[in-house]
C-alpha cells in the first residue's frame, strides 16, 4: 500500500469523511478501539486518493466512502470473531478446572502472585464472569489492554496448570 504525502494530507484534512463513514459503520466515539479505525479509515482514505488521482472528487469520495466501510466492517468482524474464540476457549477452560481439584490448588497456590489487575481480571471477569468492558470501566484500564493482560494470564495459568 503506497500513499503520498499529499493524498495523506489531504484525508487528514478531510477526516469529516472518516468520521461519518464510521459512524454509518456503527462505530460510536466512545467505543475503545474508535481512534485505531479513525487511523486506519485516514490510511484507506489517502491510498484511495493516491490510487484514484484521475477520478472526479465526489466519485472519488464516494468510493472512498465505501470503502472505509468496507474496511472498519472487515475489522469488526475480525475482532468479534477473535473474542467469540477467546471467550469459547475461557468457557472450555473453566469447565474442565470445575471437575479438577488439583487444578483449583495450583491456581490458589499462584493467586498471591498476580498483580492486582491480574487477581481482579481472575477473579470478577474469568470466575463471577462479568463482562471485560464492565471491568475495564470499573479499575480504569483500556478493553484493549485488559484483554492482552487476560491473554497473557491465561497461557500463565496454563503453565501452572501443566506442572
Amino acid at each position: 500500500m503506497e500513499i503520498n504525502q499529499q493524498a495523506f494530507l489531504q484525508a487528514w484534512e478531510n477526516q469529516k469523511l472518516v468520521r461519518g463513514a464510521l459512524k454509518y459503520a456503527h462505530v460510536r466515539q466512545d467505543y475503545t478501539n474508535y481512534e485505531d479505525f479513525l487511523q486506519e479509515g485516514i490510511i484507506t482514505y489517502a491510498h484511495m486518493l493516491t490510487q484514484n488521482q484521475t477520478l472526479p472528487r465526489e466519485e472519488l469520495d464516494r468510493n472512498s466512502f465505501r470503502k472505509i466501510i468496507w474496511r472498519t466492517t472487515d475489522l469488526l468482524r475480525k475482532e468479534q470473531h477473535l473474542c467469540e474464540r477467546e471467550r469459547e476457549l475461557t468457557d472450555l477452560q473453566i469447565v474442565e478446572d470445575n471437575h479438577n481439584w488439583d487444578n483449583y490448588l495450583a491456581l490458589e497456590a499462584e493467586l498471591p502472585y498476580l498483580s492486582d489487575i491480574e487477581q481482579k481480571l481472575f477473579l470478577k471477569h474469568l470466575i463471577e464472569r462479568e463482562p471485560i468492558q464492565q471491568l475495564s470501566r470499573q479499575i480504569g484500564v483500556s478493553r484493549g489492554q485488559l484483554q492482552r493482560i487476560k491473554s497473557q494470564l491465561l497461557n500463565r495459568l496454563q503453565e501452572v496448570l501443566e506442572r
